[in-house]
């Protein structure tokens, strides 16, 4: 070998010595056994859950708090080590957050999340069965089987996270009356009303329909409605019909009864202008419906009107008036006219022994006189908009009834025109083999109020109208 490559050789060897003393300074220079950790994340009394491994906090604070925007976290972290925002430092948390820890060459970058935790009843179970919520309106109803006693409920309750319920989960109560619970979390206190509704198990049999008459409600029996109108109109319908059935909803909806039992049904509905939850139902609407065809006979009166449609005998999406309110004072005798510009119904069978005003070639009866009323109407109007042929032309009222096979039996006392509808017969026909009658104007009250100056007493002086309307109808449909 030559003397040259020997130096080569050995200067290689003393410049790697060199490099390699040198690369052990800079490796001792990085002090990878620094920490860069968040050992504690606070804010409020509220700590964090530090997970380093995906090196992300997660932190809850109370039901009710507001302002993510200006929160203060106390944090600890590594000895020696510095963070990015401070420990301290006002930050908005209303989104998520980077915090970067550093110590030495070290550092490490933690993505923070702050939530509010909910105020809320998850659950409410009775026998296996969970409640249906209405949250916007504080309302709980707990589903039961037909039968079960309501006096002794023991629900079990789930809440959200750190809340707390009065009465308890699993404490037995009376249902009998809707029972308020309290829940607390936090800064928030919400009220809920809780009541029982009965699963929806109809009795589907069918069969033969029967001879019966049935009066359906929502109260547990005939003499507990909860609206005046609905009592009224019971209190005469078992007075003039002592054989006849009430029927609730309840019952009906959880399978006690067969309503093909029955010949003619008449649910007058005034408490609103929305659907009970058992009438609602799908199959309860189904079932109503295949009674109709069937040839089972309906009398709807008030907010009932509606469940024609739900059932499928009226199709057409006209225009309606939908009166829901408390009522009025108001000094005028409000009627029914009962023919339109060449249509006269007088003779029809629902106005057997009324005794009509005539003017200008128009008959009208009265059915409430002066002083409160509530106006609950149910109609269908805008018949001249619909057909496109205006409110005074013939062939809009041949449009009318020929659309829902029906005589246009009623209208508002003032209405000289093709205008609105609120009393029908909507006929047999081979879809429905059933009649029904249709009354859906508000003057059809069954209870005069006892309010205001110009009736106190509340005496309706033309109910006498209003009860013999109501008996012919059942009468016509009976006989069918």
């Amino acid at each position: 070998m030559k003397l040259t490559n020997k130096i080569r050789i050995i200067s290689s060897i003393l410049l790697s010595g060199l490099l390699f003393s040198a690369c052990q300074e800079d490796w001792k220079k990085l002090d990878l056994d620094s920490q860069a950790d968040i050992v504690d994340f606070t804010i409020r009394n509220r700590k964090g859950i530090v997970d380093d491994q995906n090196q992300t906090i997660v932190l809850s604070l109370p039901a009710g708090t507001s302002d993510l925007k200006s929160l203060v976290p106390t944090i600890s972290i590594s000895e020696g080590a510095v963070i990015v925002p401070a420990s301290g430092e006002t930050i908005d948390l209303s989104s998520p957050v980077e915090y970067t820890v550093s110590s030495g060459s070290v550092y490490k970058t933690y993505l923070v999340t702050v939530s509010v935790l909910e105020a809320a009843v998850i659950d409410m179970i009775v026998d296996g069965s969970s409640a249906i919520f209405n949250e916007e309106a504080g309302e709980i109803y707990l589903q039961v089987n037909y039968g079960t006693d309501i006096t002794n409920l023991a629900p079990v309750i789930s809440l959200s996270e750190e809340a707390s319920i009065a009465p308890a989960s699993e404490i037995a109560q009376d249902f009998s009356n809707p029972v308020t619970y309290t829940l607390t979390s936090g800064t928030v206190t919400k009220e809920y009303k809780v009541t029982t509704v009965v699963k929806i198990a109809p009795d589907v049999s069918k069969g033969l329909i029967g001879d019966k008459i049935g009066f359906i409600g929502l109260g547990a029996d005939k003499d507990n409605l909860l609206d005046d109108d609905e009592q009224a109109a019971a209190d005469w319908f078992f007075t003039e019909y002592p054989d006849g059935v009430y029927l609730s909803w309840d019952a009906i909806a959880g399978g006690a009864v067969n309503i093909y039992d029955y010949k003619v049904i008449w649910w007058h509905y005034d408490a609103s202008s929305e659907l009970p939850s058992q009438a609602a139902n799908e199959t309860v609407i189904q079932l109503f419906q295949d009674y109709l065809k069937d040839g089972g006979n309906y009398f709807f009166s008030g907010h009932a009107c509606q469940y024609f449609w739900n059932i499928g005998r009226i199709t057409n999406d006209f225009n309606k008036v939908i009166g829901n309110g408390g009522g009025f004072e108001n000094g005028d005798t409000w009627t029914i006219g009962v023919n339109l510009p060449g249509a006269d119904h007088r003779g029809h069978p629902i106005y057997k022994n009324i005794q009509f005003d005539e003017g200008d070639g128009f008959y009208t009866f009265p059915v409430i006189g002066p002083g409160w009323r509530e106006d609950h109407n149910y109609v269908m109007v805008g018949f001249g908009d619909y057909y496109k042929r205006g409110n005074g032309d013939v062939l809009t009222y041949a449009n009318f009834v020929q659309d829902l096979d029906a005589e246009w039996l009623g209208v508002w006392g003032g209405i000289r025109d093709y205008y609105m509808a609120g009393v029908l017969e909507l006929k047999a026909n081979e879809t429905f083999k059933g009649k029904a009658i249709y009354i859906g104007i508000g003057g059809f009250e069954w209870n005069q109020n006892p309010q205001g100056d110009i009736n106190p007493e509340g005496r309706n002086v033309y109910q006498d109208n209003i009860n013999q309307v109501s008996k012919n109808s059942i009468e016509y449909l009976r006989g069918n």
